[in-house]
C-alpha cells in the first residue's frame, strides 16, 4: 500500500528465515473436496499463491504481520483471516457462492456513463503520475450509479478490478466490497465538491516492472512519505530521522509524546497507544508536504507490525497529503522487506 531506511534494502537477508509460515488445506464445505487453484494471498501484497490439486497450500512472509490472508475462488466466497499464529495449519471451507442479483434502481441516473466513469478513474487510480498511467482493463465490468438522494457515486464489480500499472510497475486485482464518491452537490465536478471518497476491498501484486531500474526509482518516489512509510517510521521509532516532523497546536511533537510502545523491541507486532487525537504531519523531503492524522479511538491498543499495517485499520483518518494516495500510487505491503 516501501522500503523504510531511505530506501535502502535489509542487509540482514542473505540468509532468508521465514517468521510466520502458514500451511492448509482448502475444501468446498458442502461435499468436502479439496478446490484446486484457489488464490491465498495476503491482502495488499505481493505475496501469494495457488492451492494444489489437493488443495493443499503454503505461505510464508518474513516478519509476523497482522495482514488480512485472502482465500478466494471464482464461485465461492472469499474467506478473510487475521492475526494467525506463526506457524499455523489451516483447514479452510469455502461456501459456494450465491447469485447477486443486481439490484433494480428505481431513481434515476442524471449522468451518462462516461461522464461516471471519468471522475470514477480519476478518485480510484489518482489525478497522479502514476493514477494517469494506469489502465483498468476490465471497466466494462464495473457498474456505476449516482445517487441524487444523498449525491454519491457508487462503484460495483463482481470480479476484481484489473490495473496494469506501468508507472510503478504492477498488475493489481483489486476486489471491490464498497466504493463511494460523496459530493457536495449534485454534479460531478471534483474540485471543491468532493466530499469524501471511500473505497474498501482488497488488493493484490504482481510485478510486472522485470527489474527495471527507473521503475524502481519511481517505486522509491511513491513510497516517501507516504502513509506506509510514515507508519513503518512509528514501528522503528524513527520517525524524525525519516523526515517526518509531528506538531500539535502548532508546537513541535517527539515520538514519545505521540505513541507509547507497550512492546518488547524482538516483537513484530506492537501494541501501542496514542496520547492525542490530532496531529499534522510534515514530511520533509523534495518538499515540505503536510497532512493531517486523527485518531478516532483514543483509549483504544492498537497492533502495529513492521510492514506498516495496523488496527484497527478505520480508527486512523489520514487527511492532507497523504489522503491523496489512490490505486496508482500504492505499493505492495512487502515493498522492500
Amino acid at each position: 500500500m516501501k522500503i523504510f531506511w531511505a530506501i535502502g534494502f535489509l542487509s540482514t537477508f542473505s540468509v532468508q528465515v521465514w517468521a510466520q509460515e502458514i500451511t492448509g488445506t482448502v475444501l468446498d464445505s458442502r461435499t468436502k473436496e479439496p478446490i484446486f487453484g484457489a488464490s491465498v494471498y495476503y491482502d495488499g501484497s505481493s505475496v501469494g499463491t495457488m492451492t494444489d490439486e489437493n488443495g493443499n497450500f503454503e505461505i510464508r512472509l518474513p516478519y509476523r504481520n497482522n495482514a488480512v490472508l485472502v482465500i478466494s475462488h471464482l464461485g465461492y466466497q472469499a474467506k478473510e483471516m487475521v492475526n494467525l499464529p506463526e506457524d499455523a495449519i489451516l483447514r479452510v471451507l469455502l461456501q459456494e457462492q450465491v447469485e447477486d442479483l443486481q439490484e433494480v434502481v428505481l431513481t434515476s441516473d442524471p449522468f451518462s456513463r462516461r461522464e461516471k466513469l471519468e471522475v470514477f478513474r480519476l478518485e480510484f487510480l489518482g489525478d497522479t503520475r502514476g493514477g494517469r498511467s494506469s489502465i483498468i482493463e476490465n471497466e466494462e465490468d464495473i457498474r456505476l450509479y449516482f445517487n441524487s438522494e444523498d449525491n454519491t457515486l457508487s462503484a460495483y464489480c463482481d470480479k476484481p478490478i484489473v490495473i496494469q500499472n506501468d508507472y510503478l510497475g504492477y498488475r493489481v486485482f483489486f476486489y471491490v466490497d464498497e466504493f463511494k464518491i460523496f459530493f457536495k452537490r449534485k454534479s460531478l465536478e471534483r474540485i471543491d465538491n468532493i466530499h469524501q471518497t471511500l473505497f474498501d476491498g482488497s488488493t493484490r501484486f504482481f510485478d510486472t516492472s522485470q527489474g527495471d531500474p527507473k521503475t524502481a526509482e519511481r517505486r522509491a518516489k511513491a513510497y516517501l512519505g507516504s502513509p506506509r512509510h510514515f507508519m513503518r517510521a512509528c514501528w522503528y521509532g524513527d520517525v524524525e530521522n525519516q523526515n517526518f516532523k509531528l506538531k500539535k497546536n502548532y508546537k513541535d511533537v517527539v515520538l514519545t509524546d505521540f505513541m507509547v510502545n507497550m512492546a518488547k523491541p524482538d516483537q513484530d507486532l506492537r501494541d501501542i497507544r496514542f496520547m492525542g487525537s490530532q496531529y499534522v504531519i510534515y514530511y520533509r523531503q523534495n518538499g515540505n508536504y503536510r497532512s493531517t492524522l486523527k485518531i478516532n479511538e483514543l483509549d483504544t491498543t492498537y497492533i502495529l507490525d513492521r510492514y506498516g499495517n495496523y488496527s484497527p485499520f478505520e480508527s486512523l483518518a489520514f487527511g492532507g497529503h497523504m489522503s491523496d494516495y489512490r490505486l496508482g500510487d500504492m505499493l505492495p505491503m512487502d515493498y522492500g522487506l
